[in-house]
């Protein structure tokens, strides 16, 4: 029970992060751009719903977070984190340990980010996400605190090539944000472009499609060598890969991303162009991201048991 409920804290507290900066991504980097010369406003109630989605991401990665917290300082203390941990044993964690002082620079960067995200909200609907200096500070928050997510895992602990592995695990990071992760706010897009909203441009989803995609394959790229990377760091043999548990949650993961490679490839070199000669095949790419984006969360699930999984 108790090992459950860390590893959906980890999970949950990673994916929340990774959505603080994939939904800002996708709104400046992806849709922007498109409807920049648009002037009707028929995509506001989108970009509201973005918003939205930022704050909750952001209260569940702080709840994620104080329970990760807790029971990391519940295990330092040799304490169960069911009960009321000794206020002296949590000072110790929180201010003479590095996970605890990364969690009180990170707690620093959550408040930022809500003060920052207040602001955006308080903007008129289509200002809300447009690449202007109070959007782009929001996006570089979000990174900032997803990244600082690399000194809570096995690349801080400097078993073997400590710089080279922190590096991998932040790009990492950061690149599983642009890809898997965009793919859930591409899904709610796509859904909100076919619901009903008449007055939205033509071909509006296929140069979103297109936009992401292009910027995907560099993604999947570095995601790729980053993670060979990390599991060569970290398993450092292919029998390692069989016979340890850590090896294993490895394979799986790395199953499910090749997966979600092959879709997408799919989608990119097949569907798309369809799309774009007029054929509606709407329904099975919708179908098809749908698949992709559930991969991406058992890929999130792989990642917060990984972590605390040792890889001897």
């Amino acid at each position: 029970m108790t090992s459950a409920v860390f590893v959906l804290a980890r999970t949950l507290h990673i994916g929340s992060a990774m959505m603080l900066v994939a939904l800002p991504y996708f709104s400046i980097i992806i849709l922007s751009p498109i409807f920049a010369a648009d002037t009707i406003g028929s995509y506001d109630s989108f970009f509201r719903k973005v918003i939205k989605w930022l704050w909750r991401a952001l209260v569940l990665e702080a709840i994620s977070g104080f329970v990760w917290f807790w029971f990391v300082a519940a295990e330092m203390s040799d304490q169960p984190p069911w009960g009321l941990l000794d206020p002296a044993d949590l000072n110790t964690v929180l201010w003479q340990t590095q996970f605890g002082r990364i969690w009180l620079g990170r707690v620093a960067i959550g408040i930022a980010l809500g003060v920052a995200l207040y602001f955006v909200s308080c903007q008129e609907a289509r200002e809300s996400l447009k690449p202007s200096r109070l959007n782009r500070l929001v996006l570089v928050i979000s990174i900032c605190l997803l990244i600082t997510l690399a000194w809570a895992g096995h690349g801080a602990a400097g078993i073997h090539y400590h710089v080279l592995h922190l590096l991998a695990d932040i790009l990492h990071l950061l690149i599983g944000a642009i890809w898997p992760m965009g793919l859930i706010p591409m899904v709610g897009f796509l859904w909100y472009v076919h619901k009903g909203n008449e007055s939205l441009p033509a071909n509006r989803e296929a140069e979103a499609l297109r936009r992401f995609s292009e910027i995907s394959l560099w993604a999947v790229l570095i995601l790729v060598v980053t993670g060979v990377t990390n599991g060569w760091l970290m398993v450092g043999s292919w029998e390692n890969l069989a016979t340890t548990t850590y090896g294993r949650l490895l394979f799986g993961k790395v199953l499910a991303v090749g997966i979600m490679i092959g879709l997408g490839a799919y989608n990119r070199f097949f569907l798309l162009p369809q799309m774009e000669a007029g054929i509606s095949v709407f329904g099975t790419l919708q179908k098809i991201i749908l698949l992709e984006s559930g991969l991406a969360l058992v890929v999130l699930f792989f990642v917060g048991t990984m972590g605390m999984t040792s890889p001897s």
